[in-house]
């Protein structure tokens, strides 16, 4: 409520007293908006406001999981269902709900929200910083959020997530199509998150390995450190990078919470590319096809939420 309260109409006069690099940003982000409307998302309030939104007010997702298995925590809430993190508008309180879960024993991972959705039910704000972020994150981000206002599937994380994300990816691609700089920028940060997506996967793979066939949990915890640190060290290092993004996930603290959030956004993505080209890769009916039948498809495996 206080984001809300503190929002700024985007008035003609408003607009004029951004820096120009800031209005640059919101000229993205109204073209990211608009594309996905024409491509069949719904037309939304959100992101017509700016916040000014300090430390105090930044959003934290927090996810948890045990540190024997690769299952992750859920709470259930009233319309989206059972989720697999909890989010949070105040810092603090984000870190005390985080360390009462590492009390548990729980791996834990806190990760920031730069942008968030509440399906449509507020006119959710934009921050400003966020109009210096690069143009592709603008409209990457833009466009992920408001596939979240469109299509919605209540406590089914995975399917939410990587649904926004894949949309994003391609109406992003779209929206650059005639800025070759800006359309290569794109697809290096979009094949660096393929790539990632693989080694994640990859990595669970080798985890739920571990967990079914290691006797105790002190062996588990001690055999993944392991896996971790040649992941951390090996692994990461040696992929074929096309961005900056990910060269620092050697500095990352792994665990399974880690793991599965980003699973979370990624683990249905090549479900939705075979699906996208059953339909001659046609963006427009693929979302159409998703809002008139929302939800995991046959061929598409159940992934941790």
């Amino acid at each position: 409520m206080r984001l809300l309260l503190d929002r700024e109409r985007l008035t003609d006069e408003r607009i004029a007293a951004l820096a120009p690099e800031e209005r640059a940003g919101l000229d993205t982000l109204r073209r990211a908006r608009a594309l996905g409307e024409s491509l069949g998302l719904a037309h939304s309030t959100s992101y017509r406001h700016l916040v000014e939104r300090g430390p105090d007010r930044a959003v934290r997702v927090v996810v948890a999981a045990p540190p024997e298995r690769l299952e992750p925590r859920t709470w259930w809430f009233p319309i989206v269902g059972r989720i697999a993190y909890r989010g949070y508008f105040d810092p603090a309180r984000a870190k005390d709900f985080a360390d009462g879960l590492r009390a548990e024993g729980l791996d834990v991972y806190v990760r920031p929200a730069e942008l968030y959705s509440t399906l449509g039910y507020f006119d959710d704000p934009f921050p400003r910083s966020g109009l210096l972020w690069s143009q592709v994150d603008i409209a990457d981000t833009g466009i992920h959020e408001l596939v979240h206002e469109t299509i919605f599937v209540a406590g089914d994380s995975a399917y939410d997530e990587a649904l926004a994300s894949f949309i994003a990816e391609r109406a992003t691609l779209e929206l650059f199509a005639d800025q070759p700089a800006l359309a290569d920028e794109a697809r290096g940060v979009f094949a660096d998150r393929k790539t990632f997506a693989e080694l994640i996967d990859a990595l669970a793979r080798e985890l739920e390995a571990l967990y079914a066939h290691t006797p105790t949990r002190e062996d588990a915890l001690r055999e993944r450190e392991t896996v971790f640190t040649r992941y951390q060290h090996e692994v990461f290092p040696s992929a074929a990078w096309q961005t900056p993004r990910y060269q620092g996930l050697g500095a990352v603290q792994l665990s399974n919470a880690f793991v599965l959030a980003q699973r979370t956004y990624m683990g249905d993505l090549p479900c939705f590319e075979r699906e996208l080209a059953t339909l001659g890769g046609d963006l427009r009916a693929f979302i159409a096809a998703h809002r008139e039948q929302p939800g995991r498809r046959p061929d598409c495996p159940t992934t941790p939420q």
